[in-house]
């Protein structure tokens, strides 16, 4: 089923495109919070909530690259069906498999919206549904979590691009805006989408309002 879907995905025209991002506040709110998390909830506290949520909210911000293309019809979706690359088996070396976490638009509260720990689980436990890794409209992979710098997102579901893959963090001396230079948590965000949808330009726009909501982090605010 991979394989086909993969051949299928290699007749999308694809570009990638990549921003660095400061994800230093980001760090320290997760450093500080950490152990509180998991005390009051027994979860570890992960930072792919936190990509949901600036993927999610600029997604609602810019519809059309949570968009897919049938035929010569665009269809732009109006809610976010995210797919997450999670690991099989236990041990988690029985492949990758990209189950969905759902997340209506604000304008649509409520629904029965299950944690991406909840999914990953599922999957390790061979327990997933059929429904669980259907209707996708947007994939998120996290290849720095073995080292990688950064690579273009490919589609290992029937989900099409757009598809972004997070890298892993690094502290690096950085140049501030008042010339001064600091170690600051590093990353790259590299994002893979369709080019018959999505252009260059808007591309750039989605990134760059998903960059400043990592980077800001006033999530709550």
């Amino acid at each position: 089923m991979i394989a086909e879907a993969m051949e299928r995905a290699s007749q999308v025209p694809t570009v990638t495109t990549v921003v660095q991002l400061d994800v230093t506040n980001l760090v320290k709110f997760r450093e500080a919070n950490k152990e509180m998390f998991q005390a009051q909830y027994g979860v570890k506290l992960t930072y792919t909530p936190f990509f949901i949520k600036a993927l999610t909210d600029s997604l609602l911000e810019f519809p059309t690259v949570n968009g897919s293309l049938n035929g010569d019809q665009v269809t732009i979706n109006r809610a976010v069906h995210m797919g997450i690359a999670v690991s099989l088996g236990s041990k988690g070396d029985e492949g990758l498999i990209v189950p969905g976490h759902s997340r209506l638009p604000q304008e649509e509260p409520g629904g029965d919206i299950e944690g991406p720990g909840e999914i990953a689980a599922k999957a390790r436990s061979n327990s997933l549904k059929p429904t669980d890794v259907q209707g996708g409209t947007f994939t998120l992979s996290n290849p720095g979590s073995y080292g990688a710098l950064f690579r273009n997102a490919d589609d290992r579901s029937r989900r099409k691009p757009p598809s972004p893959a997070l890298t892993a963090f690094q502290k690096l001396p950085v140049v501030t805006a008042d010339d001064a230079i600091a170690i600051r948590s590093m990353m790259y965000l590299a994002l893979t989408y369709d080019h018959r949808i999505v252009d260059g330009l808007l591309a750039g726009r989605f990134l760059q309002s998903v960059k400043k909501r990592l980077e800001t982090f006033d999530f709550y605010a």
